[in-house]
């Protein structure tokens, strides 16, 4: 497992990885090509991969998409490259979100931020807190919706 310590050293100095997600017509997620995927991305170097939200799709997952999504992804790079799974929403669902992903074996969690709504610095610390707070032995990445 990677410490939260090592996890800032690596998405600090190397190269981030934000591996689209695979679903077929029907919307429904394709576990055989996106491991796929993440086989063909691994030996390129990245040191880390992005699963199930740098590319968008958090918003569109079910909790058991979610839970597809990082398991194949954590069980297909295991050793090999470190995933950093993609949470957010309210606030106890984005901890629901680490939690599972901590579960599945992902190395960190990229926290997303609120979208379409507004909150006050406070309220977004609290937020970060409290997710931080829910997970044991993982690193939590904060990103941040810039506004023009």
């Amino acid at each position: 497992m990677t410490s939260p310590q090592e996890l800032k050293a690596i998405v600090s100095e190397g190269l981030l990885s934000f591996p689209v997600t695979d679903f077929d017509a029907q919307g429904e997620f394709r576990a055989d090509t996106y491991a796929k995927r993440l086989e063909w991305l691994a030996p390129y170097g990245a040191t880390a991969l992005f699963a199930a939200g740098g590319t968008g799709e958090f918003f569109s997952l079910t909790k058991s998409d979610y839970t597809n999504v990082i398991r194949t992804a954590t069980e297909t790079c295991k050793g090999k490259v470190p995933i950093l799974a993609g949470a957010g929403g309210p606030t106890h669902v984005a901890i629901e979100y680490a939690k599972e992903a901590e579960r599945l074996g992902a190395s960190g969690v990229l926290l997303m931020p609120h979208y379409l709504t507004e909150a006050s610095q406070e309220g977004i610390a609290a937020h970060v807190e409290q997710v931080c707070n829910a997970v044991q032995n993982i690193g939590v990445i904060v990103t941040a919706r810039i506004q023009s």
